[in-house]
């Protein structure tokens, strides 16, 4: 009676289970007791010597950590694989229910699913029609109403404007000049001086004019003002092409550059296409330069 009582008290201290089975003689009730102990100390993860790791990444937003590696969310780690719980699919972008998500819309869009337009929803893997008063834009459904990038139609952009009833409109004082530009002050923008992409270069735009500073010349709507002494683009005179350095109005190239006049300035001749193995030895649109000769 002594010896079980010692038994059932040994229990009670954590660990004390076998020693006190063993201190009785009582092998079978140590062997016994010690498994009662150890099945109510264990996880589903196993002990040592169980030889496999279970754990699952679902409704934790992923980091089961498994193996080397770490399950992405609705993962489960199984014997050191990620596994995708029941009704989960893996793509690369990892385990979707393929039948609500828009990115894997009726399967891994990678595999010939569907990414769905912004506006749209996955329903029964299918991508639902845009909302009601949107069309199908390339990446989005869009209001052609109100959309400042697709305004009146799909990419047709306000740029900084507003889109109102299709059209794109601009502030007071300011002029709509394409969705590349967008809405300009035409009377003081140096990128559209008096009208829509007249630049005024190096020099500033007053009263719609373009102004050029001490020591510039006006090269012409395309060009603007610059320093013909010193700008690659104008080097010595409009429009000559420099590339790389301009000093004093004449280009020096940089080493292994050759001058190839002003139209080409300075390029390497070992693959610039339209100077390939010398100025103005030009490659056929499909071919390339290299070693300054023509391949393909």
């Amino acid at each position: 009676m002594r010896c079980r009582n010692f038994i059932v008290l040994s229990v009670l201290v954590s660990g004390a289970a076998i020693a006190g089975a063993a201190a009785c003689g009582g092998s079978d009730e140590a062997s016994g007791i010690a498994s009662g102990a150890g099945a109510s100390g264990t996880t589903s993860s196993g002990g040592p010597s169980s030889g496999s790791t279970t754990g699952s990444a679902s409704g934790t937003g992923g980091g089961v950590p498994c193996g080397n590696t770490t399950c992405n969310p609705g993962a489960s780690c199984v014997n050191g694989q990620c596994v995708c719980d029941q009704g989960l699919v893996t793509c690369v972008s990892g385990c979707v229910d393929v039948s609500t998500d828009p990115n894997n819309c009726g399967g891994c869009a990678e595999q010939g699913g569907h990414k769905c337009l912004t506006g749209q929803t996955c329903t029964s893997g299918m991508c639902s029609a845009c909302p009601a008063g949107q069309v199908e834009c390339p990446g989005a459904c869009a209001n052609l109403s109100s959309d400042p990038l697709n305004c009146g139609d799909c990419g047709q952009s306000c740029g900084n404007g507003t889109c109102t009833s299709g059209q794109c409109t601009c502030g007071a004082g300011q002029t709509f000049c394409g969705g590349s530009i967008g809405c300009v002050d035409l009377s003081k923008d140096p990128a559209s001086c008096g009208q829509c992409g007249t630049t005024c270069g190096m020099g500033d735009c007053i009263s719609g004019q373009c102004q050029c500073k001490a020591g510039q010349t006006q090269c012409g709507p395309s060009l603007g003002c610059s320093d013909l002494s010193a700008d690659p683009a104008n080097c010595g005179m409009c429009g000559s092409l420099c590339n790389d350095v301009c000093t004093s109005g004449q280009c020096t190239c940089n080493p292994g550059h050759t001058y190839c006049g002003p139209d080409a300035g300075c390029v390497d001749l070992n693959t610039n296409h339209e100077n390939c193995g010398e100025c103005g030895g030009g490659c056929d649109g499909d071919q390339t330069c290299v070693g300054g000769n023509c391949m393909g």
